[in-house]
């Protein structure tokens, strides 16, 4: 098992990656319009486009519910599951999960054994990444995922992919264009992992 950290943009990266050379791509890219340079979808066709042609067997992208009528109907998924964030300030919270099944030989429903994940968010201070999310709903996703040797992630926040995959014994490369989270990157992913039973039989 090795990971792998790139710092750079995922626009300049991605395209230098051969095709069908990742197993699976799990990521969670910026949401919000401001977050990007220019049009938001110029922005997510061209990212899109280069996860799909990377990807050997599955694309994971957990988004927003604010574009997800958007991203059905201009990007339609195998199948769109939920994560149930339950009470978050004052009001319930969700966000889809999008799921692309690459060939018919990678049949995705073979593994999808919950549609809904009720996984609660980090908040607060116990958040050292503004968009992090909780390495519980990563883990839980690829250990559903049979088969999955590699694992890239072009949006790697705080490294939580990189935790979720160490635990599970998968290699995986991260990228992230902020210098700054290098390092949270780093000690996310590569520090000595809890005992996998502290999750029970997920």
């Amino acid at each position: 098992m090795a990971t792998k950290i790139i710092i750079g943009d995922s626009l300049t990266e991605l395209p230098k990656f051969e095709d069908n050379s990742i197993d699976c791509i799990l990521t969670s890219p910026p949401f919000k319009d401001e977050d990007v340079k220019g049009d938001y979808w110029g922005f997510y066709d061209t990212i899109f486009n280069e996860m799909e042609r990377i990807t050997s067997k599955v694309l994971i992208i957990i988004h927003s519910a604010t574009k997800m009528n958007s991203i059905i109907q201009k990007y339609p998924p195998k199948r769109t599951l939920v994560w149930g964030k339950g009470m978050v300030k004052y009001s319930w919270r969700y966000n889809p999960i999008f799921i692309y099944q690459k060939s018919d030989e990678y049949k995705v429903n073979k593994f999808i054994w919950s549609d809904t994940f009720g996984i609660e968010p980090i908040q607060g201070r116990n958040k050292a990444h503004v968009y992090q999310d909780p390495e519980l709903l990563y883990y839980t996703i690829l250990k559903m995922f049979k088969g999955i040797e590699t694992v890239l992630d072009p949006f790697a926040g705080s490294g939580t992919t990189g935790r979720a995959c160490r635990k599970l014994g998968i290699d995986c490369t991260l990228i992230d264009h902020n210098h700054e989270y290098e390092k949270l990157i780093m000690d996310n992913s590569m520090k000595t992992m809890p005992p996998l039973d502290q999750y029970g039989d997920v």
